[in-house]
Formats: C-alpha cells, sequence, structure tokens
C-alpha cells in the first residue's frame, strides 16, 4: 500500500510539473512569435517555434505521464512504457526538423546577401526586455522540472527531457537576445559588413549548436523502441546481483538481458533449475528478482524468469 501511494503521489507530481511547463511554453511560445513580429529577428522566431514544440510535447508528455504507470493488459501485453520512450523519439525528430529547417532559411539569407540583395534591418527595441524575460522563465521552469524529477525518484524521462528542454531554450533565449543587442558595435569594425546578417548567423550558430541534444535523446530512444540491450556495465552489476540471490537455491544462471525502455527496466533471467520447479516457486524467484534490481536500479522493473538448459545466446567466441 505503501508503494502504491508514493507512486500516485509520484505520478501526481510529475503532472503538475508538466501542466505548469506547458503553461510556460505557450507564453514563451506567444512572446517569440509577438517580437519577430515587432523585430522582424528571425533568430526569435526560431526561440518562439521551439518553444511552441515544448507546448506540444508537454501536452503529450501529460497524457504519457497518465499512461504509464498503468499495469500490463492485453491491449499492451508489455505494459505502457514503451510509450515514454516514442515520445522522445518522436519530440526529438520534431526539433531536428525545426532547427533543420530554420538553419536552411538563415543559409539561405546569408546566400541572398552575398548575391547583393538587400536584407531588411532587425528592430532591437523589445528584444532586451524579451530575452531577460525568457531567461528568467526558462530558468526557473527547468529548475521545477529538476526538482520533481529528484521528488520522483530520478526515474521520469518526461521531467529530465522537459528540463533540458527548458535549460536549452533559456540558453537560446538569453545568447540570441544579447549577440542582437551587441550586433550595432560592429559599426566601424572590419566585420561591419556583416550586421545585415547576423540574424541569420545567429539562426546558424543556435541551429547548430542546439542540434546536438535532439540527435543525442532520439539516438538513445531509437535504441531503446528498438530493444537494444543495456549498457555493459548495468548488465555485469545485475548478473553479480543475482547470482548472489540465487545462491543456494536449486537452479543455476544460464544468463540474462537487461533492457530500458523510458522509466523501466525489464530484466529476463534464463535459469537451469537442477530439480522440478512448480509455478508458485518460479514466481517467489521472480518476485525476489524485481525487488533485488529495483534495489541496485532505483527504477520500475518487469521480469521473466525463463526455465531452460541451454543459454540463449552464443558465447563471445562462437562463430
Amino acid at each position: 500500500m505503501a508503494a502504491d501511494h508514493a507512486t500516485r503521489q509520484h505520478r501526481l507530481i510529475e503532472q503538475r510539473s508538466l501542466q505548469i511547463g506547458v503553461g510556460a511554453s505557450a507564453v514563451m511560445a506567444v512572446a517569440g512569435l509577438w517580437v519577430h513580429v515587432l523585430s522582424g529577428s528571425y533568430a526569435l522566431l526560431l526561440d518562439g517555434l521551439y518553444s511552441a514544440v515544448m507546448v506540444g510535447s508537454g501536452l503529450v508528455a501529460a497524457r504519457i505521464s497518465r499512461n504509464v504507470v498503468r499495469p500490463p493488459d492485453r491491449a499492451y501485453p508489455y505494459g505502457y512504457d514503451g510509450q515514454e520512450a516514442l515520445y522522445v523519439l518522436f519530440r526529438s525528430l520534431v526539433l531536428i526538423g525545426v532547427l533543420s529547417f530554420a538553419a536552411a532559411a538563415g543559409l539561405g539569407t546569408v546566400i541572398d546577401y552575398a548575391k547583393g540583395r538587400s536584407i531588411a534591418p532587425v528592430s532591437l527595441g523589445p528584444v532586451a526586455f524579451y530575452a531577460i524575460t525568457m531567461v528568467v522563465i526558462c530558468w526557473g521552469l527547468a529548475w521545477r522540472h529538476q526538482q520533481d524529477w529528484q521528488r520522483t525518484g530520478q526515474q521520469s524521462q518526461l521531467l529530465l527531457t522537459e528540463a533540458k528542454a527548458a535549460r536549452i531554450d533559456g540558453l537560446m533565449s538569453g545568447l540570441t537576445g544579447l549577440a542582437l543587442l551587441i550586433a550595432p558595435l560592429l559599426q566601424g569594425t572590419a566585420l561591419a559588413g556583416l550586421m545585415p546578417i547576423t540574424d541569420s548567423l545567429l539562426v546558424l550558430v543556435v541551429s547548430a549548436v542546439v542540434l546536438g541534444e535532439p540527435v543525442r535523446a532520439f539516438l538513445t530512444a531509437l535504441g531503446q523502441a528498438a530493444g537494444a540491450s543495456a549498457e555493459s556495465d548495468t548488465i555485469r552489476t545485475t548478473r553479480a546481483a543475482i547470482e548472489d540471490l540465487l545462491a543456494g537455491l536449486s537452479c543455476w544462471l544460464l544468463d540474462l538481458t537487461v533492457m530500458q525502455v523510458g522509466r523501466t527496466a525489464f530484466v529476463v533471467v534464463y535459469l537451469n533449475p537442477s530439480q522440478p520447479m512448480d509455478g508458485a516457486a518460479i514466481d517467489v524467484i521472480r518476485h525476489r528478482i524485481e525487488e533485488r534490481c529495483h534495489q541496485l536500479m532505483g527504477r520500475p522493473v518487469r521480469s521473466e524468469v525463463i526455465l531452460t538448459a541451454t543459454s540463449p545466446f552464443p558465447s563471445p567466441g562462437a562463430a
């Protein structure tokens, strides 16, 4: 009962944090589009679009937060944990698309300028106020998500992803605003020729710097969705823990697999019993394995115990 109560409390904290994130991101998205209209800056438009993606991802994340804690059923026999990995996967794809489009547009402007075409100047009137306000909101939001991630046992990939996104958004807003405001100082210097395309160059730089985060998140989520194994260190420590747990029992550990999908670890253990075992005995072993792995990994664990006489995987030296 205590574990169920803690799970419900964690879910409420997670959902409340995501709701706050959606509201804050909506404000930032509208502000970014509004300041783009006033200033003509496409770097600030990119900042607003990034916030708009956070609104959409926050709404999806709130829905997944309600689903991911549901137990397996006939519709999803392996549970709903995979939805968390898919959320990170497709959110990363959307961000990669937005950043790539912005970079292409910025590069097009630079090429037009090189060909001698005139570029509309950026109005700096609202930029300072916008940049300061966005940085405060973003870092406050990142702090809230980070605190709630820690309060919920550091398990929620949803909160961790949103916290990273908020920090990146704040960095984008601050650096973009600062660069636009100091651009007039280039007047009279050797870099004065870059003033008309400062905005476009900012778009290119921001896109290149920020692109790394969604690409890394995409590759990680892609591996989880594809069923890739956990890191070797995790497998090694899990194997040692399970071998210690099985010491003295009438079965041998042949092999095991560990996969992480979202916040949940899936552990499949292959055992060779030395004597007949009934279903009740296997259930007890599986329950103990889940408890031990949960203590070891600090995250929800689902496990399966398979009785077999041979290892399911060839040895590393096998052809």
